[in-house]
């Protein structure tokens, strides 16, 4: 297995089978989520804008012609955020490793592929996001050298919605 950018004869197909069974597995957590077969093509039409727009690259994990996963590093992302001073930094967009070929190293191997290219274009923070419930990716990252920045709180108040109107009827 080597990682290589993206970009040759059917490496589309291959991304988009990881991004299918990211989004479905993801679903586990958040059902509210659309499927991976709802947005994996315009996912992959986005690819393009982003890594344009945001200095990208995009590395994939080759098994001997079948896609086993892939990153995408985007090296100059702007937080937007006032209270930060607008900080530039590096974002670890998509981490994915289809389930067949977890285990094996291979989202380590891709994160150091991804932290390589943003050294190489000067990236001084290297940025990624995980859902809370995914321990394992959690995990990966920690040990990858990761440390949490922030931490988002969600509360659902369809539920107390509909009891504060039975409760005012």
């Amino acid at each position: 297995m080597h990682i290589r950018p993206y970009h040759r004869p059917g490496d589309e197909t291959g991304i988009k089978a990881c991004i299918i069974e990211l989004q479905d597995f993801e679903r586990e957590f958040d059902p509210r989520m659309p499927s991976g077969a709802e947005i994996a093509d315009e996912y992959i039409s986005d690819f393009s804008r982003r890594c344009n727009e945001f200095d990208g690259q995009i590395f994939v994990a080759d098994a001997s012609g079948k896609i086993a996963g892939y990153v995408m590093v985007l090296a100059s992302v702007r937080s937007g955020d006032i209270d930060d001073g607008n900080l530039e930094h590096g974002l670890i967009a998509d981490l994915v490793v289809l389930q067949e070929f977890r285990g094996n190293g291979v989202g380590k191997r891709l994160m150091a592929t991804a932290e390589t290219y943003a050294k190489e274009q000067n990236v001084n923070w290297l940025r990624i996001s995980v859902l809370a419930k995914n321990l394992n990716a959690r995990s990966l990252y920690a040990n990858a050298g990761f440390s949490e920045l922030y931490v988002d709180f969600e509360k659902d108040l369809s539920n107390s919605r509909s009891s504060a109107n039975s409760v005012n009827r």
